[in-house]
């Protein structure tokens, strides 16, 4: 027993993004989730303001800016410039909406491809195009000015219109990002996509702007998806595959992200949300729960992102045992 207690984690931040539905959807879900309302009925529960998943991390990794952290994480040498994280992204025109669609899935040779495209007719202005990582490019400058992003999650799967650059250089921008998407549209690669019946890379979405800092951070493990994963590559911290490799280690200050649910929040796909959800409750959840019951983990923040709000649910080993605290359906925490 002296050795449990000499291995176990002090404490873990689990963040798990739109476990929370929204007020107007909430009350018509129904789901065996008996085991996740009875964990956050004995936790204590407090709304913040509403923080996006990538702006938590970085408050976790003592950073103001996700992309020279993500693009240091992609191997990128992020000294002496600003970054901007410039994912590639289809821009789809209906009749009520121009939907961010984050999935477009491209081959290296075609990222390479793109970006070559774009540092030929941006070298004069001193911007440049890099793609480490298929899926992850970043943009290169001298100084970004005065301008607020919306981060990708957050714009995933919502209208381009309502998410435009704020800020006093948002008009540079707003052009820069038109100007992008002209010579996406017309490239070569794009037609063969689109002939292939795979969806264009019309646009990159930019966002997390900033200059590289040092970290300050008292983590020590983590785990789960992105962008977590590739900030702690960055950072030289432990990653596992698995919590509850996480919670066996010697680790004292962990966190695990799980985004499994934000895909079909966004997309209205509730019965997948349901499904997603189960499956974290069985795979997730119980294990942290075990995890306290047995010794090894000492206290949980439980961080929800939600567009509303950020709820964050403390829970302590002796907490299981508030019996009196009974469960209560999750939609009674919409906001």
């Amino acid at each position: 027993m002296a050795n449990a207690k000499l291995a176990a984690m002090e404490h873990l931040h689990l963040i798990i993004p739109d476990l929370i539905l929204p007020r107007d959807i909430a009350p018509g879900m129904q789901a065996e989730l008996a085991f996740i309302e009875k964990m956050l009925a004995r936790a204590a529960h407090t709304v913040l303001p509403a923080c996006s998943t990538e702006a938590r991390l970085c408050e976790l990794f003592g950073v103001a800016s996700a992309a020279p952290l993500r693009a240091a994480g992609d191997g990128l040498e992020v000294a002496g410039y600003a970054w901007m994280c410039a994912d590639p992204v289809e821009l789809q025109r209906q009749p009520a909406q121009v939907m961010v669609r984050p999935d477009v899935v491209c081959t290296a040779e075609e990222a390479i491809a793109f970006c070559e495209l774009l540092n030929a007719h941006f070298a004069a202005d001193g911007i440049s195009f890099h793609a480490p990582h298929p899926q992850r490019w970043y943009l290169r400058l001298a100084e970004i000015g005065d301008v607020t992003m919306p981060t990708l999650g957050s714009a995933a799967w919502g209208d381009a219109r309502e998410m435009m650059p704020q800020g006093r250089d948002a008009v540079r921008w707003r052009a820069l990002g038109n100007e992008i998407q002209m010579l996406l549209h017309g490239h070569a690669l794009n037609q063969g996509r689109l002939a292939a019946g795979a969806p264009p890379v019309s646009s990159l979405w930019l966002w997390g702007g900033g200059r590289p800092e040092g970290m300050a951070t008292v983590l020590n493990a983590t785990g789960g998806d992105e962008p977590l994963m590739t900030f702690a590559r960055a950072a030289g911290m432990r990653r596992f595959d698995r919590l509850v490799d996480m919670l066996a280690s010697d680790a004292k200050l962990g966190v695990w992200l799980a985004t499994a649910l934000q895909p079909p929040m966004r997309q209205y796909d509730l019965y997948r949300w349901r499904e997603e959800l189960l499956a974290m409750q069985r795979e997730l959840l119980q294990v942290v729960w075990q995890a306290l019951r047995d010794g090894r983990l000492h206290t949980l923040s439980l961080e929800v992102p939600t567009a509303e709000a950020m709820h964050r649910f403390e829970l302590k080993a002796g907490d299981r045992w508030k019996v009196w605290r009974r469960r209560q359906p999750l939609a009674v925490y919409s906001v």
